[in-house]
């Protein structure tokens, strides 16, 4: 599952391309997400595979600077029974180690892209420690992605 989160950076934000006006042109950033659900894999128990990864991509159009940031909140149990506590997990996107929740940049740019918009690969990989305490099978979990218009 992909939830997409757009905060302001500095002056006028929009999420889609305003309307043509006159006057000053209104700065703006796009994401779209991919099409299909981004499949990790499973986690099995201790000793076996503890380790789940994939990639993807998001779609950014932007007539102003912009930077891009993800991060992957709450793994939870296919069940929903169990919830894998942020301690017993490294996340690591685009090669940069963070936490459960923890957010890492994965494109920045000061130039505006073209009006195709450009494709911005994401690469996560998520490791378990402690997996007798977790119940085997897919877990399911949010990739967030920021974006921001930057001065």
């Amino acid at each position: 599952m992909i939830a997409i989160w757009l905060m302001a950076a500095g002056s006028v934000f929009a999420a889609t391309a305003p309307a043509p006006v006159m006057g000053p042109v209104v700065p703006f950033v796009k994401v779209t997400p991919p099409d299909e659900p981004f499949y990790l894999g499973h986690f099995w128990a201790a000793g076996a595979n503890n380790q789940a990864a994939g990639r993807t991509k998001v779609h950014v159009v932007a007539n102003c600077p912009y930077q891009v940031q993800a991060s992957l909140q709450g793994l939870k149990h296919v069940t929903g029974k169990s919830t894998v506590s942020p301690k017993h997990t490294t996340v690591v996107i685009n090669g940069e180690q963070t936490r459960l929740g923890g957010r890492v940049e994965i494109a920045r740019s000061q130039q505006p892209t073209t009006i195709a918009g450009v494709d911005v690969p994401v690469e996560l990989k998520v490791a378990m420690t402690n997996m007798v305490l977790y119940p085997a099978g897919r877990y399911n979990g949010t990739l967030v992605i920021t974006v921001m218009a930057v001065p």
